[in-house]
């Protein structure tokens, strides 16, 4: 099994010192730079990031259809399998709306300067948000 936090610790760290930034929320690094999302603001970012953990928690627990039965949690839903980070990581048969995390995969993250080994998504995006938490 694959170690992640440490990776992302370094990772943000470098980050971190790029940015001249003494207050850089974990959040807003994971939304702009793990999530790869493109928004040149800080707390977009952050909200971002939130919005995308929410719904990467609610795949992983198999908790889709539960989910997408409020009319908010819907859209955020779509919007989020629809963002770069989970755009070639979900596999969904005959409705997105039921999508689940590809394992079968190896993925390159953070700039392509690591790798998830395949059966390691899962994995990764558990040690992020428990990451994302400390």
């Amino acid at each position: 099994m694959q170690e992640f936090k440490d990776i992302l610790d370094d990772f943000y760290n470098e980050q971190k010192e790029m940015v001249d930034e003494h207050d850089y929320p974990k959040l807003e690094f994971i939304g702009s730079v793990v999530f790869d999302m493109d928004t040149y603001d800080g707390e977009m970012d952050i909200h971002f990031a939130k919005k995308m953990i929410e719904v990467l928690q609610i795949i992983i627990n198999k908790e889709n259809f539960e989910y997408i039965k409020n009319k908010d949690n819907y859209l955020n839903y779509l919007t989020m399998v629809n963002m770069p980070f989970l755009k070639d990581k979900l596999e969904y048969g005959t409705s997105i709306r039921g999508a689940w995390l590809d394992e079968y995969k190896e993925y390159e993250i953070l700039w392509g300067n690591h790798k998830i080994e395949e059966g390691n998504l899962i994995n990764f995006i558990n040690q992020l948000i428990e990451w994302s938490n400390k």
